[in-house]
């Protein structure tokens, strides 16, 4: 498959992403966290357009915080692992956070996706 097919066969909206049937298997085989740390941290500086986050251990903590839900065994519950994450990084993302979402779960498919396909 084409990335370009790929990747508009990757769902689009919050109810299609917690409907997705995610093979969590390619994700641990493949280690696509190691992909969706750098992932995350680029999306959340893009976010505050601040640099100066990189300095600041709170920032990363939520960078591990985020990344380690992806990896976690019951993230496998993924509409409600989803949600709880939504709601854990409201705080700092505020309006930006449905959109970070969207983005990121988009991101692990497209990541498990081209693993499996390349497998």
């Amino acid at each position: 498959m084409a990335l370009k097919q790929l990747v508009d066969s990757i769902p689009k909206t919050i109810e299609e992403l917690l409907s997705y049937d995610i093979n969590w298997d390619v994700y641990d085989k493949h280690e696509i966290e190691q992909r969706m740390r750098p992932w995350i941290y680029k999306k959340i500086i893009e976010i505050f357009e601040d640099n100066i986050l990189q300095e600041d251990p709170y920032f990363s903590n939520v960078v591990d915080y985020i990344v380690s839900a992806t990896k976690d065994n019951h993230v496998r519950v993924r509409a409600l692992r989803m949600l709880e994450i939504l709601n854990d990084i409201f705080f700092l993302l505020e309006d930006e956070t449905e959109l970070f979402m969207i983005k990121m779960w988009r991101f692990l498919i497209f990541e498990i996706e081209r693993a499996e396909a390349a497998a």
